[in-house]
C-alpha cells in the first residue's frame, strides 16, 4: 500500500507496524530514522562540475564526461534534464543542481501552471512548437516558486 503525504512540518512520525519511522526535512535534505538503527540520507540536489559557464536558475543535463551543460529542447540528447541550477559557475567550477522539490526566486514572474524546457537551459511557460522536444520541467506554484517535476516522457511537436 502506498500513501502520499504533503508534509509542511519539520518532523513527522509514522507508525510502521512495530517500528516507528521518523522523517526529518531540513533544507532539501531528508533523513529517515528507523528504530532499528538505520539513518538513510536522501539528497534532492547534487553538485556537478561544469563543462562550460553555467548560470543559476537554468535547466542542465550532462555531457559524455558527466559534466553539466545547458539542457535544450533542440535534440533528444540535450533534452535529458537532470535538474535546475541554484548557483552559477565558470568552466570547470562546481554548480549546485536541484533535481526535485521547490525553488523560489524573487526575479521570477511565473503564471501558475506548466513550465517547459526552452533552449540553452532557459525555462519558459510557452509550449515549444516547430519540431522542438517538449519537456515539462515543473509547475509554477506562485509567481516566484517553481515545483520541479521533470518528465521522463519526451515528445516532439
Amino acid at each position: 500500500m502506498t500513501q502520499t503525504l504533503n508534509i509542511e512540518r519539520p518532523n513527522v512520525t509514522l507508525d510502521v507496524g512495530e517500528a516507528a519511522t521518523t522523517i526529518a526535512v531540513d533544507n532539501r535534505q531528508i533523513t529517515l530514522t528507523v528504530d532499528s538503527g538505520g539513518l538513510v540520507p536522501i539528497s534532492t540536489d547534487i553538485s556537478l562540475v561544469t563543462a562550460a559557464n553555467i548560470s543559476a536558475l537554468r535547466a542542465v543535463t550532462t555531457d559524455g564526461s558527466g559534466q553539466a551543460v545547458y539542457a535544450s529542447n533542440d535534440t533528444l540528447a540535450n533534452a535529458q534534464v537532470v535538474g535546475i541550477t541554484t548557483t552559477s559557475a565558470t568552466t570547470g567550477g562546481t554548480v549546485r543542481v536541484v533535481m526535485n522539490g521547490t525553488i523560489t526566486d524573487g526575479s521570477w514572474s511565473w503564471t501558475k501552471g506548466t513550465v517547459y524546457l526552452g533552449t540553452n537551459g532557459n525555462l519558459t511557460q510557452t509550449a515549444p512548437t516547430g519540431g522542438a522536444i517538449v519537456v515539462h520541467v515543473g509547475r509554477a506554484l506562485t509567481a516566484t516558486t517553481l515545483q520541479i517535476d521533470i518528465d521522463t516522457i519526451i515528445t516532439t511537436v
